[in-house]
């Protein structure tokens, strides 16, 4: 039942955020092409009962408001950062080895990183010492959460070898 409420949901937000986001129609239909293909995996994965509850799958409604963020401040170099999110999150699901798992985990999140930075560097017009703070402390963030969540990922048990 909590599936069904949250991908239902996550549709609604999906939705709304392309309703919303002032980029060109063939941007949106190609942003929400991708977001609807990774719910529907994130479905289909959940029908099965193999959705985890840390499925990065679920992150789905903040990666449609992130765009959403991103197109509200004109963003149109962030929006072709954020195209790979989508297809990074499905990798990231059922990457089958370790090491695999591991890379991409790391793309996608420096990946979010450097797209928040840029929505809150964008959207509050930060230049000189208030851009080099932020970009320093988004970088400190980044490094430390990638890492310490690489380091989790690899200890998982899920993987009993790694060709």
């Amino acid at each position: 039942m909590k599936n069904i409420a949250f991908f239902t949901g996550s549709l609604v937000v999906i939705g709304l955020s392309l309703a919303v986001v002032p980029y060109p129609v063939s941007w949106r239909l190609g942003a929400g092409a991708l977001l609807l293909l990774a719910w529907g995996y994130g479905l289909w994965r959940a029908g099965r009962g193999a959705l985890r509850p840390q499925s990065p799958v679920r992150l789905l409604p903040g990666h449609a408001l992130l765009l959403l963020a991103l197109g509200l401040i004109g963003a149109q170099a962030g929006f072709w950062a954020w195209i790979a999110v989508p297809p990074l999150t499905v990798t990231l699901d059922f990457a089958p080895k370790r090491s695999l798992a591991v890379a991409v985990y790391a793309i996608l999140w420096f990946d979010l990183f450097a797209l928040l930075h840029h929505v809150v560097a964008l959207g509050r017009d930060l230049t000189g010492l208030a851009l080099a703070l932020w970009s320093v402390a988004i970088a400190l963030v980044a490094v430390l959460y990638v890492a310490a969540g690489a380091r989790r990922l690899w200890k998982r048990k899920e993987w009993c070898q790694d060709g």
